[in-house]
């Protein structure tokens, strides 16, 4: 009882202590699961329907990208923009293809097994007449050849293979290169499947078809009268909040967000060499420039020059080369050094010595025979003995197949080693190969064994060179970059708001500029803003701390600290103006193009008033700013340089006819119609005018358009999709 009544003397601290332990509880258990979520979270670059894309996967399809680029371009090294660029458009074509598998999913669309081996047995998709995989003489892909490489590398990688050391990493990066274009041609295939349902979704009228064929058949020719809008001062118009308001909503869908956004104003200094940068470099060049004409070891001169193009000694074709070095190639003759020559395109200096020029197949068709053995001598006499047993009239497929290789003839094209990294090995087989007759055996020792090799084709030759090339780019100084850094530095510290640096900018030599609307995806994105003023690109070299900053740390008003980005290329200062949730911006947000879209129509109704009761050219020209010109040809399907509102009416209007007054984009207009030309061999056909109508529509709804690089379509699937994009937090 005693027990009973202390608790109940005690009864409100026990319940504080209670509830304080269970708050306790509740507080671990609730940072417990959110470090969980946080790992969970941890390393996902963004998601689709909640489908999660980690980074290490985003990477994986990047490298993947990079080496489809590799083998089909020779091309091994990205600058910063090029990086960025592969990183979006591995990014889109994932967003996209996932979009379209989500959809295909629901319609029952699918890529069976068999459809793809029939295109490939077709072999005319672009991305497989693309590849190494090429019947030399059709000049179409080769199925079986994929197959001998594809059972080749599956021994290689059960060690059942005498494939030699040194070839593997090719063979490594041939079938990641093979998996790219398998995967990205199934993609292909459901989305042209996806695209052309839709296609046959969209349809047309007979009413449609004969307007077709008449805005075609015939055209106009028409003295045009404009009277523009900017002949009326926008002071002398006055704009009610009433008239903002239901502008505004009559506008609303075109200021929808699908994700947060910010509003910035940044100075970005982009640091540039000095006059002394450039003399350094003249000088060094120089140098290099005499070292090069007066030795053969011109390896060395290149490495030691830390040139940007490495010194292959072989022979290859000009595109093998920079597109500056290859345009100098051919008229330079043997022995000849050029430079140092300043490219402007690439802000390079650069020194070429041509050391052979030859005319060589760009297609060698070979076989060989792997030899091993216990040990290179053993490799040795076997090899000598293969040699010897072929060139005496011995079978070769025959002799391949007792050594466990099936001896088949595959085609080696320039472009599949010319930029590759590659040992002495390597070099000394492509020279071998590119040097070699037609029949001819050849019997090459390599550290680990030796290769009979034949020769069993040539085409297609072409001029090849040896040049050693220096290429160097012409790079600011560490007292360059310094001097900048203070300068803007101090910038800083003496304009510490907003306004000061809008009033201060232009007088310490710098431009503050202007981004509205900016979302974490437009710091990858290739698009143009559609915005009035922001016809620009985005910052693609801007540092990830920065974008950190904007996006997750900064306030409105905020001023960020000075970021080096771009490996010290640029400096960068921003200061965020405004901040918008995922919705429709609001009046205050877009006030000024809703004011200008108001002016516009209250101008036009000034003016449309004006020329009531005209009938003539001549009374519209009587218009204050009034302006005339005469258009040749017009209809429907005319130059853009006419407004739609006088594309639309001209198809319907008679010869002598006067017409207007048209409320335009830009102007208010009206025209005479002066003559008509007909086209006499134009024939009504409905069926065809109707179907030409419908893929016309389709066009417009399935293909990219001209800024945003996506079609209409995709557009709709991301704005309904739960689509996040957290790239800005990683690259």
């Amino acid at each position: 009882m005693a027990a009973i009544q202390g608790i109940r003397k005690h009864g409100k601290l026990l319940i504080a202590i209670i509830g304080l332990a269970l708050l306790a509880f509740i507080t671990e258990e609730f940072f417990r699961a959110t470090e969980a979520q946080r790992n969970q979270n941890s390393g996902v670059v963004g998601a689709i329907n909640g489908k999660r894309i980690h980074s290490q996967e985003y990477s994986q399809l990047i490298e993947a990208y990079k080496s489809y680029i590799s083998m089909t371009q020779g091309k091994t090294t990205f600058t910063d923009d090029e990086d960025a660029a592969l990183k979006e458009q591995v990014w889109q074509s994932y967003v996209t293809n996932k979009l379209i598998e989500n959809e295909a999913a629901k319609l029952g669309l699918t890529v069976t097994d068999q459809e793809l081996r029939n295109v490939m047995t077709e072999g005319t998709n672009p991305l497989l007449t693309q590849s190494p995989f090429i019947n030399q003489q059709t000049g179409r892909f080769d199925a079986a050849t994929l197959k001998t490489f594809l059972d080749e590398y599956k021994k290689m990688q059960s060690g059942n293979s005498q494939i030699p050391e040194q070839y593997r990493e090719q063979y490594d990066q041939l079938y990641r290169y093979w998996q790219f274009v398998e995967k990205t041609l199934k993609e292909t295939l459901l989305q042209q499947k996806y695209n052309a349902l839709l296609q046959m979704s969209i349809t047309s009228n007979p009413v449609e078809g004969k307007q077709a064929f008449d805005a075609t058949a015939a055209s106009k020719d028409i003295l045009l009268a404009a009277v523009p809008y900017t002949s009326i001062n926008d002071n002398d118009i006055n704009v009610s909040d009433i008239e903002l308001k239901a502008k505004y909503e009559e506008l609303k869908e075109s200021f929808k967000l699908n994700a947060d956004s910010k509003d910035i104003k940044y100075v970005a200094v982009n640091v540039k060499p000095s006059a002394a940068d450039r003399a350094a470099l003249d000088e060094k060049m120089e140098g290099f420039a005499q070292e090069l004409a007066g030795t053969d070891d011109v390896a060395s001169i290149v490495r030691r020059s830390q040139s940007s193009v490495n010194y292959i000694d072989i022979p290859r074709t000009a595109d093998a080369f920079p597109e500056d070095i290859s345009a100098m190639l051919d008229s330079m003759s043997v022995g000849a050094v050029k430079g140092p020559i300043y490219n402007v395109a690439d802000n390079t200096e650069n020194i070429v010595r041509l050391i052979s020029k030859t005319q060589a197949p760009d297609s060698i068709q070979l076989r060989q025979i792997q030899v091993g053995g216990a040990d290179v001598d053993k490799a040795r006499k076997r090899a000598d003995s293969i040699y010897t047993a072929l060139k005496g009239g011995a079978d070769f497929a025959e002799l391949a197949k007792k050594y466990g290789q099936t001896g088949d003839s595959t085609w080696l094209v320039s472009n599949m080693y010319e930029n590759a990294a590659m040992d002495d090995d390597n070099l000394a087989f492509i020279n071998k190969a590119q040097s070699m007759a037609t029949g001819e055996i050849a019997n090459l020792d390599f550290a680990q064994g030796n290769i009979i090799l034949q020769v069993t084709d040539r085409k297609n030759f072409v001029p090849k060179y040896n040049a050693a090339v220096i290429k160097c780019p012409l790079n600011y100084s560490n007292e360059t970059s310094k001097a900048e850094y203070n300068k803007f530095s101090k910038f800083i510290a003496e304009n510490k708001t907003v306004e000061d640096m809008e009033k201060n900018a232009a007088k310490s030599g710098y431009q503050l500029q202007t981004l509205n609307g900016i979302t974490p995806e437009d710091f990858f994105s290739l698009r143009y803003f559609s915005q009035p003023g922001m016809a620009r690109h985005m910052m693609r070299w801007i540092s990830q701390d920065a974008k950190k900053w904007i996006f997750d740390e900064a306030k409105d008003g905020d001023i960020s600290p000075l970021y080096t980005c771009d490996n010290g290329n640029h400096l960068l200062v921003v200061a965020v103006t405004g901040s918008h949730k995922k919705g429709y911006l609001t009046l205050d947000d877009v006030k000024d193009i809703v004011k200008a879209e108001v002016l516009k129509d209250k101008k036009a109704e000034k003016i449309m008033a004006s020329l009531k009761g005209a009938k003539t050219v001549d009374q519209v020209l009587a218009q204050k700013g009034a302006m005339a010109d005469t258009a040749k040809s017009v209809n429907f399907y005319a130059d853009n340089q006419y407004d739609p509102a006088v594309l639309a009416s001209v198809s319907n209007a008679k010869v002598n006819q006067f017409v207007g007054p048209l409320k335009g984009n830009g102007a208010v207009y009206a025209y005479k119609v002066l003559g008509e030309n007909k086209n006499a061999d134009a024939k009504y056909d409905e069926q065809q005018y109707i179907s030409g109508a419908a893929r016309t529509h389709a066009g417009m709804a399935l293909n990219s358009r001209q800024y945003f690089g996506e079609s209409p379509v995709i557009t709709y699937l991301k704005e309904k999709a739960k689509l996040t994009d957290s790239r800005y937090l990683f690259y």
